[in-house]
């Protein structure tokens, strides 16, 4: 449960730091404070994406295998090192020059990854009741971060658009007396 948490508090917290601190031209604008959110959102998804998969692979992969009320196989081999694309994807997008092109990618697969996740951990619940904290403690967060992500995405585009829009009206020039 604390792991499922602490991404949601560092988000928010990082956001909050980061609005306050911002210095771009247009600080604070609905837009701009959507952009942050989102940011921090995707970048710290994708931090503790990294951070699973590397505990899918590793050492620790037969106690998180037990976490989450499995037993150790490969395919939590290929779990992790999906989780890692997944991650390193994500946490690119705080790159300005990957971001655009990379934050609809990584909605897609975080919608797609995690979604199936979701399902997964359900079925484990519902059919072999499946109570392990690990498993159970993912539904939220596998459920709730790709609807986020989808709906971010949205309201983030359309902003993009209407400034867009915006910059591109001509302007009219004052008639003259």
């Amino acid at each position: 449960m604390v792991f499922f948490m602490s991404s949601w508090v560092i988000t928010i917290v990082g956001w909050i730091i980061h609005v306050f601190a911002d210095k771009h031209p247009n600080k604070r604008t609905g837009h701009r404070v959507l952009e942050l959110f989102y940011l921090w959102f995707l970048v710290v998804t994708g931090a503790f994406a990294i951070l699973g998969g590397i505990g899918h692979v590793s050492g620790l992969a037969n106690e998180l295998a037990i976490q989450i009320g499995y037993t150790q196989s490969m395919f939590q081999w290929e779990v992790g090192w999906g989780d890692i694309a997944l991650g390193v994807l994500l946490v690119m997008v705080a790159k300005k020059s990957f971001r655009d092109g990379w934050m609809t990618a990584g909605v897609v697969v975080l919608t797609i990854q995690y979604g199936g996740d979701a399902i997964g951990h359900i079925m484990e619940y519902v059919a072999h009741n499946n109570t392990a904290p690990s498993n159970v403690w993912a539904i939220p967060s596998d459920i709730a971060q790709p609807v986020i992500a989808v709906v971010l995405l949205i309201i983030y585009r359309r902003g993009q658009a209407k400034i867009a829009e915006s910059e591109a009206a001509p302007t009219t020039p004052a008639p003259s007396a």
